[in-house]
């Protein structure tokens, strides 16, 4: 779709299954679910099916409305995957500030609250039209997206509230890593929250399916929050993942630089330094504003951004927290250095983790 890969989680289909055995049995026993339509059986198979499809395309339009709202933000897509429990948009990385973390996660369920709204009002018009059976059909399709927006709004992650949460503490204190942790405790608190209403729903109404599915999603939420916190508290390091310094001296000429170094080597930004002291880093950017006649004469130490916190990091630091600094630095790149302050590597948006 748009280039972005769809994978299905086999497990999808009985979840599917299910769905449409609910939905049929519903239609061929006239309850309050389907306005008290009542069809015969085959004709309920039908409805069954054509119904869960379209919840389910629903639910992909969900995961779609994040996917393509990333991309508009400049985050390249992993895929799509849909699980029993919904679904997942993947995404290369994280967000570079709040707004963008906002506006990725309200897509979601924006779109299913547009979509219960276009239900809801061809249920109007199929219920003037004394099309009751469609109808219903509708009806269905506009309460379960409804619930889905509802639900993926509530304030843990790994939920869309979770993220507006985390949106929320990351603009307010700006600590992208706190934001996720107490987004992550909330999701659990939620997830809680959702398997105790399972086990008094099954207990108190006998309902196993409610009971059950909501016991099974809170087990997910759980996982999902854990994980998320798990991957936080051992998160790879700085050394883990950079690579060795191409260095450049400060008094390197920067036709020298353009002409000897910068065919050989794709990169935007260059540690300067000398003796494995770093002076500061080169950003090509902020060589357009350098006339060429005055190459020759103007040393990279004149054009270099000089060396403050915020362009290096210890190569002891968590990755998270090298990515924070990368988001607020203006240049995504980071010199590394060790305890003595030696540069020992480099770090730019491109290495936040290995890859797999």
């Amino acid at each position: 779709m748009r280039g972005i890969p769809v994978r299905i989680d086999g497990r999808w289909l009985i979840v599917f299954a299910l769905s449409v055995v609910v939905v049929a049995l519903n239609f061929m026993r006239g309850t309050t679910t389907t306005r008290l339509v009542r069809v015969d059986e085959m004709a309920a198979w039908a409805i069954g099916i054509f119904t869960t499809f379209i919840l389910f395309l629903s639910i992909f339009g969900h995961e779609l409305a994040h996917a393509l709202v990333a991309r508009a933000e400049g985050i390249e897509i992993e895929e799509i995957m849909l699980h029993p429990f919904g679904g997942l948009a993947r995404l290369r990385h994280e967000p570079d500030e709040p707004a963008a973390e906002f506006r990725i996660a309200i897509a979601g369920p924006a779109s299913n609250f547009l979509f219960a709204l276009l239900a809801f009002g061809a249920m109007s018009v199929a219920a003037i039209g004394r099309f009751y059976v469609a109808a219903a059909v509708f009806f269905i399709i506009g309460w379960w997206n409804l619930l889905i927006a509802v639900f993926n709004l509530l304030p843990g992650y790994p939920l869309d509230g979770g993220r507006l949460l985390r949106a929320f503490l990351w603009q307010r204190t700006g600590h992208l890593h706190e934001a996720t942790r107490t987004a992550c405790l909330a999701g659990q608190i939620i997830a809680a929250v959702l398997i105790i209403f399972g086990l008094y729903f099954y207990l108190r109404f006998g309902d196993p399916f409610m009971g059950l599915w909501a016991i099974l999603v809170g087990l997910f939420l759980w996982d999902a929050a854990r994980a998320v916190l798990r991957g936080r508290l051992n998160a790879q390091t700085v050394a883990d993942v950079m690579r060795p310094p191409l260095a450049i001296g400060p008094d390197l000429s920067i036709s020298q630089f353009v002409d000897q170094v910068l065919p050989f080597h794709r990169q935007t930004i260059f540690p300067v330094a000398r003796g494995g002291s770093l002076y500061g880093m080169l950003v090509l950017e902020d060589l357009k504003g350098l006339p060429r006649e005055s190459w020759p004469r103007t040393r990279v130490r004149e054009a270099m951004r000089p060396v403050e916190e915020k362009l290096f990091i210890e190569a002891s630091a968590p990755l998270w927290r090298a990515a924070e600094i990368m988001r607020r630095n203006g240049i995504g790149a980071l010199a590394v250095i060790d305890a003595d302050g030696h540069l020992v590597g480099f770090l730019d948006h491109t290495q936040r983790r290995k890859p797999d």
